[in-house]
């Protein structure tokens, strides 16, 4: 399991391929349970890794404690910077949860709730398929997405990371 840290709080990602449209429920049922948490939902194709949501997700909760958020709530302003966009509906349509389809769900939590999540998570889909990340082919095509999306020949392996940190940064209401 890769294991961040904000604050005192621990990130937990879990990568799964949906089967059923009843599976993307999922996030409002954990959000009624862990009404404190954050949980989110993204396609695993605007994903390049976890330490691109790790970094995307550190902008988000610092412009939330400084109160300059995209949106009104830390999921959709995560989702937001994540696409690349300022524009909620193209964020869902490009960057929300998919059926047939791999999706990560990004928690950030106490370490006993992630305990508790995790089960529910292993229960509910599995283990999580973190080896997916490892693929080269499919980086290697995320990049040449990203090459196209954000029209940067330049865009390589090596400032990719940093690359997909400063857009996440530079989205505004």
């Amino acid at each position: 399991m890769v294991s961040f840290k904000i604050g005192n709080k621990y990130v937990y990602f879990h990568t799964v391929f949906l089967k059923e449209a009843n599976d993307s429920t999922i996030i409002n049922h954990f959000r009624n349970e862990f009404p404190d948490i954050f949980i989110q939902g993204l396609n695993f194709n605007i994903v390049y890794n976890y330490e691109h949501l790790y970094e995307v997700l550190k902008i988000s909760t610092l412009a939330e404690r400084r109160d300059t958020m995209c949106s009104n709530k830390i999921e959709i302003d995560f989702l937001l910077r994540m696409v690349g966009t300022n524009q909620i509906s193209k964020a869902i349509n490009e960057g929300g949860v998919k059926i047939d389809n791999y999706v990560v769900f990004v928690i950030l939590a106490y370490k006993i709730q992630i305990e508790k999540i995790k089960q529910k998570f292993i229960v509910l889909f599995g283990n999580s398929e973190e080896e997916i990340f490892l693929d080269k082919k499919i980086s290697s095509r995320k990049i040449e997405k990203y090459k196209i999306k954000f029209n940067n020949k330049f865009l390589g392996e090596k400032n990719i990371i940093k690359f997909l940190k400063e857009i996440g940064a530079l989205i505004t209401k």
